[in-house]
C-alpha cells in the first residue's frame, strides 16, 4: 500500500466534506430565519423521504464501485459495461421511484407528520419538485463511485463539493431574492442537482475512457444486482435507522420539533468527517486485499479512528450548548443543547462502525450489514417511541445513540476485529463516556465550557498518541519528527 497516495486520499476526503460543513456552518442560521423553522423542517423531511427511497438504487453504485475497483484501468471494454449498465440501471430505476416517491411520501409528509394549515398548500405546490430530486440523487452516486474505484479521490471531491456548496448557496440566495417560499427553494434544489449531474458525467467520461452508451450489458447486470442486492437492503435501511427519529418526531410532537432535533443532527452526522473519509479511502483497497490483510488494515484503522475522532468528539460534547447558545441562539440551545451532547457521542460510535461496514461489503459480505440492519429496526423504532414519550427530543437522541453503539460492536464482532488488539481502545472509551457524563450533569457558563473543552481536547490529543501506535506514527510522519 501507497502511504503517501493513501494519506492524500485522506486529505482529500477529508476536505471534501469539511468544506460544505463549513457553508452549512454559515446558512442554517439563514435558513432558519428566512424560512421559519416549520418551513425547514419541511425541507429537512423531503430529504429525509429522499434517502429512504434511495434503496431503489439496489445497490448498484456500490457494486459497480466495488467491480470497477478490481477491473483493471487497461480492461476499458469491462469498465464501460459496468458504468454504462449501472447508470442507465439507476436512471430507469430513479424515475420509478421518483413516481412512487411522489404518491407515498407525500402521503406521509402531508398527512402523517404534522404541518401548519397554513403550510399544507405550499407543502402540496412544492412535494413534486421533492419527488424529481430522486433520479439525479441516484445518477449521483454511480459517477461518485465510478471516480473513487480509480482512486481519484482528488476529482471526486472537487465533484461533490462543488455540488454540496451549490445545493446550499443556490436555494438560499433564490429564497432571499426571490420570496422565502417552498415554492421556489424546493425547485432551486433540483437545479443544483441537475447541475451536478451534468459535471459528474462530462468528469468522469475524460477519465474512463472510450465510454459507449450502447454498452448495456445483462450478464453485468446480474453480476451487479447479485451483490448490490445485499447492499440495497442497508442502503434502504440505513437512511431509515438513521432519520426515522425525525419522522417519529414530526408525527408525535411537530415540524418544528423536526428543526430542534434536526439541526444537533447534522452537526452529529457532518463530524464524522473523519471516519467518512478514511471509509471511502479504504473501500477500493479492501475490496482488492486478502482477507488476513483486510482485517489487520481494518484492525489499524479501528484503533486510530476511534482516538483520533474523539480528539473531535469529546471537546465537541463539552462545547456544543455554549456553541449553540451563540451560533443560533440561547432559546435554542436550551431546547437542543442536550441532544447535541447526546448525539455527539453516537456520531463517535457510529463513525468507528464506519470501517468494519466497509470491511464486510468490500469483501464481499454486504449480506451481513443487510441482516444486521434488519434486526435493528423493531427494537430501534420500540426504544425510540418510549424514549421520545418519556423524555421529548433528548429521547431520541439517546434512543439513536444507543442502536449506533450496539451496532458497531456487533460489525466489529462480525468482521473478526474483536481481539486482544483492540483492548487498547477502553481508555478512549472510559473518556469519551466521561465527558458526556460531564456535560449532562454539569452545567457551565460559557468561559467554563470554553476552558473544560480545550482541557480535554489536550487530554485526548494526549492519549491519543501514547495509547495509539498507528495514530502516533501518522502524526510524526505528518510533523516531520
Amino acid at each position: 500500500m501507497n502511504s503517501s497516495k493513501s494519506t492524500m486520499n485522506f486529505i482529500y476526503n477529508a476536505l471534501g466534506s469539511i468544506l460544505p460543513i463549513i457553508i452549512s456552518l454559515a446558512t442554517v442560521p439563514l435558513y432558519i430565519h428566512l424560512l421559519g423553522l416549520s418551513r425547514y423542517g419541511i425541507v429537512t423531511l423531503s430529504w429525509v423521504l429522499l434517502g429512504y427511497f434511495g434503496f431503489l438504487d439496489f445497490g448498484m453504485s456500490r457494486a459497480s464501485a466495488n467491480a470497477l475497483a478490481r477491473l483493471p484501468e487497461e480492461d476499458i471494454r469491462s469498465r464501460s459495461k459496468v458504468f454504462m449498465t449501472t447508470l442507465y440501471s439507476n436512471m430507469m430505476m430513479g424515475t420509478v421511484g421518483g413516481l412512487g416517491m411522489y404518491f407515498l411520501g407525500g402521503f406521509i409528509l402531508l398527512h402523517v407528520v404534522k404541518i401548519e394549515p397554513d403550510l399544507i398548500h405550499e407543502t402540496q405546490q412544492a412535494y413534486p419538485w421533492m419527488a424529481a430530486m430522486l433520479p439525479f440523487g441516484m445518477l449521483g452516486g454511480v459517477l461518485i463511485g465510478a471516480l473513487e474505484s480509480r482512486e481519484r479521490f482528488l476529482a471526486a471531491n472537487i465533484l461533490g463539493t462543488t455540488g454540496n456548496i451549490i445545493s446550499q448557496i443556490l436555494p438560499l440566495a433564490c429564497a432571499w431574492l426571490i420570496t422565502p417560499s417552498l415554492t421556489i427553494v424546493i425547485p432551486a434544489i433540483l437545479l443544483s442537482r441537475v447541475i451536478f449531474v451534468m459535471s459528474g458525467f462530462i468528469l468522469v467520461a475524460q477519465k474512463e475512457k472510450e465510454l459507449r452508451i450502447q454498452d448495456f450489458s445483462m450478464e453485468w447486470l446480474k453480476k451487479l444486482f447479485g451483490y448490490g442486492s445485499w447492499v440495497s437492503i442497508s442502503a434502504f435501511l440505513n437512511p431509515i435507522l438513521d432519520s426515522l427519529n425525525q419522522v417519529v418526531i414530526g408525527a408525535m410532537l411537530n415540524a418544528a420539533a423536526v428543526a430542534k432535533y434536526s439541526v444537533p443532527m447534522t452537526l452529529a452526522i457532518r463530524s464524522q468527517v473523519a471516519a467518512t473519509a478514511l471509509a471511502r479511502t479504504l473501500f477500493p483497497r479492501l475490496s482488492r486485499a486478502t482477507h488476513e490483510e483486510a482485517v489487520d488494515t481494518t484492525q489499524k484503522s479501528v484503533g486510530a479512528l476511534a482516538y483520533g475522532f474523539a480528539v473531535i468528539c469529546g471537546p465537541a460534547i463539552l462545547f456544543s450548548f455554549t456553541f449553540l447558545h451563540f451560533w443560533i441562539g440561547e432559546k435554542f440551545a436550551v431546547e437542543s443543547g442536550t441532544v447535541a451532547e447526546i448525539l455527539l457521542f453516537g456520531a463517535w460510535t457510529n463513525g468507528v462502525a464506519f470501517i468494519p461496514y466497509n470491511f464486510l461489503q468490500a469483501q464481499g459480505r454486504p449480506h451481513v450489514t443487510a441482516i444486521v440492519g434488519m434486526i435493528e429496526i423493531l427494537p430501534f423504532l420500540i426504544t425510540l417511541w418510549i424514549s421520545i414519550h418519556f423524555f421529548g427530543l433528548p429521547g431520541a437522541a439517546m434512543a439513536w445513540t444507543l442502536r449506533v453503539t450496539i451496532n458497531a460492536l456487533v460489525l466489529l464482532n462480525l468482521s473478526h476485529c474483536i481481539t486482544r488488539k483492540m483492548l487498547h481502545l477502553l481508555p478512549v472509551v472510559a473518556m469519551m463516556s466521561g465527558s458526556l457524563l460531564l456535560a449532562l450533569l454539569v452545567p457551565m457558563t460559557p468561559l467554563m465550557a470554553t476552558t473544560v473543552s480545550i482541557v480535554a481536547f489536550l487530554a485526548f490529543l494526549f492519549a491519543a498518541l501514547q495509547l495509539d501506535p498507528v495514530f502516533n506514527e501518522t502524526m510524526r510522519k505528518k510533523l516531520g519528527l
